[in-house]
C-alpha cells in the first residue's frame, strides 16, 4: 500500500505544469538624456555682480583666430596670488561646437594638434574625464556615435549638449532621448545664474579646463593654471573678468596633467599647450 501511495505521488508531480516564463524586457536602456530644445531654455535673468576681490594685473590681451573667434588672456590677483587664464571666446552662430573622440590610449598629450587638424577645428581644449580602462566617464556622443553610459553623480553634474546649437545643461534638466549629435558629461558646475557655485574644493591648485556661456550666443572654452575649483568659480563669475561677456553658466571639464589647449590664429599660426598624458576626448570649434 505504501509503495502504491509513493508511485501515485510521483505521477502527480510529473503531471504538474511548470510556471509560465516571466516576460522580460531585453531592450537596452536609453543612453542619452532628453534635453529641452533651444527655444525651451529660458533666457538668463539679470543677476547682481559678484564681488570676489579679484583685480586684473594687466590689460586683457586678445588675439584673432580663424573665423572671428579670439584667444583672450587674462591675469588676475587675489590676496597676493596671481592667476592666469586663457579663453577661446566664440559666437555659436558662427561656429559649431564638437566633441572630438580620441580612442588611442597610447597617443600622448601632444595628440591634441592632430585631432584638431583632422576635425578642421580652429581651437579647442581637452574634454571630460575617463576611466582607467580609457572609456569615457559618463556618456559621450561624437558625430552621433555613442560611447559610455549616462552617469548622474556628485562629479558629473552637467553636460555639454549640441543639437543644432550648443547648450550647457545641469543633470536635473535632462530627460531620456538620443537626438544630440555631440554630448559630453562633465563637472562639477562652477557658475550658475551668474553666481559661483558654493562649497567647491579650494585646496588643490592645478591646471583646469572649462566651458562657459552667457546664456545666449557667446561661449568660451578655457584653461586656467594653478587654481582651485572654488577660485575658478569666483573668477569666472566676477564682473569685469571678460569685457562684454558676463558668464551665466560654467562647467569644469578636466584638470591636472592632461589639461591642454589649441588655437589657430587668423594668420595661420598654431598655438599649442599640450598635456602631459593621453586623454580620451576634446572639445573643438569649427567655423560654419
Amino acid at each position: 500500500m505504501r509503495r502504491f501511495v509513493v508511485i501515485m505521488a510521483l505521477a502527480l508531480v510529473g503531471c504538474a505544469q511548470p510556471p509560465p516564463p516571466v516576460a522580460t524586457d531585453n531592450r537596452p536602456p536609453d543612453l542619452a538624456p532628453r534635453y529641452p530644445s533651444w527655444d525651451e531654455v529660458p533666457a538668463p535673468t539679470q543677476f547682481p555682480p559678484t564681488e570676489a576681490n579679484w583685480h586684473p594685473l594687466s590689460p586683457v590681451e586678445g588675439q584673432q583666430l580663424v573665423g572671428g573667434a579670439s584667444l583672450t588672456k587674462v591675469s588676475v590677483a587675489h590676496h597676493g596670488r596671481s592667476l592666469d587664464l586663457q579663453l577661446i571666446v566664440f559666437d555659436s552662430r558662427s561656429y559649431d561646437l564638437k566633441v572630438i573622440d580620441q580612442p588611442e590610449d597610447w597617443a600622448g598629450g601632444g595628440r591634441i594638434k592632430d585631432c584638431m587638424r583632422r576635425a578642421n577645428a580652429v581651437a579647442g581644449v581637452n574634454g571630460g574625464f575617463f576611466t582607467p580602462q580609457f572609456t569615457p566617464m559618463g556618456l559621450m556622443i561624437a558625430d552621433g556615435h555613442k560611447t559610455g553610459t549616462w552617469q548622474p553623480n556628485k562629479l558629473l553634474t552637467g553636460a555639454v549638449v549640441v543639437h543644432r546649437k550648443p547648450q550647457l545643461l545641469w543633470n536635473a534638466e535632462t530627460r531620456a532621448t538620443d537626438d544630440a549629435s555631440h554630448f559630453i558629461q562633465a563637472g562639477p558646475r562652477l557658475v550658475d545664474a551668474g553666481r559661483p557655485v558654493p562649497k567647491l574644493e579650494r585646496s588643490k591648485h592645478v591646471t583646469r579646463t572649462f566651458i562657459a556661456t552667457d546664456g545666449g550666443h557667446l561661449w568660451a572654452l578655457g584653461i586656467a593654471h594653478s587654481i582651485s575649483l572654488g577660485e575658478l568659480a569666483e573668477v569666472l563669475a566676477a564682473s569685469g573678468t571678460l569685457p562684454n561677456f558676463r558668464i551665466h553658466r560654467a562647467l569644469n571639464l578636466d584638470g591636472g596633467r592632461s589639461s591642454a589647449i589649441y588655437c589657430r590664429t587668423a594668420e595661420g599660426h598654431e598655438i599649442v599647450e599640450s598635456g602631459w598624458s593621453t586623454v580620451r576626448n576634446y572639445l573643438g570649434i569649427v567655423p560654419r
